[in-house]
């Protein structure tokens, strides 16, 4: 049996500004969402409310019905910054979040590690790392516990040529299994990919439809 998220309703206003307004929308397991719009439109704001990392103003999140049933761990979540511990070696960061989600093996972080092409450089410092091996650590961070519900923010960011066709296969990867919502300003990074695009402007869903297949 498959997830459900829905989002109905949702606004977000901090003093007097009106950040989000009504916004509702459905995905369920297999659904690819693309969150597209131009800067400040507030797609970053309603990942985070997904996320359960800002409140929402009015309207509710559910997931499965449950306004309170995300669970912590069985979310992944890929910021805009890639939020590692520089002091700490590739490895060590993704054991450090594997254990905090209470999902560590050895085996499981040598796999992660090694399909986003990083084992080789499992000793190396994260402050060393260049900016796109930081977000393939990032994403490996984000898929450790096999989330059943992904979010990410600006996924491609800082990543080259191989390092985006990496996260388009991760991407279909998990699409079976998984609620994944994209925040891009470009969604022709998701060619090839069967999403749905949910376009925001000034805080308003202005358009939704079917992107791609």
């Amino acid at each position: 049996m498959g997830d459900i998220l829905a989002v109905e309703n949702v606004s977000k206003q901090i003093q007097e500004k009106i950040i989000l307004g009504n916004i509702s929308f459905t995905a369920v397991t297999g659904d690819l969402i693309a969150i597209t719009g131009p800067n400040g439109a507030g797609k970053t704001t309603l990942l985070r409310m997904i996320a359960g990392l800002m409140t929402v103003t009015a309207g509710r999140i559910l997931w499965n019905q449950e306004q309170y049933g995300l669970e912590h761990g069985r979310i992944g979540y890929l910021s805009h910054q890639p939020m590692l511990y520089d002091s700490l070696s590739v490895l060590e960061n993704l054991s450090f979040f594997a254990k905090l989600y209470n999902c560590y093996s050895p085996q499981s972080v040598q796999e992660i590690l090694t399909r986003v092409g990083l084992w080789l450089a499992r000793y190396e410092p994260a402050a060393v790392l260049s900016r796109g091996m930081q977000q393939r650590l990032a994403i490996a961070r984000t898929l450790v516990s096999t989330p059943r519900l992904i979010l990410y923010d600006e996924p491609f960011t800082g990543l080259d040529r191989e390092g985006r066709e990496l996260l388009l296969g991760l991407l279909a990867e998990n699409q079976p299994r998984t609620v994944q919502v994209l925040v891009t300003h470009d969604l022709t990074l998701l060619d090839g990919l069967k999403c749905r695009e949910i376009k925001i402007e000034g805080g308003k869903m202005v358009e939704e439809g079917v992107a791609s297949d």
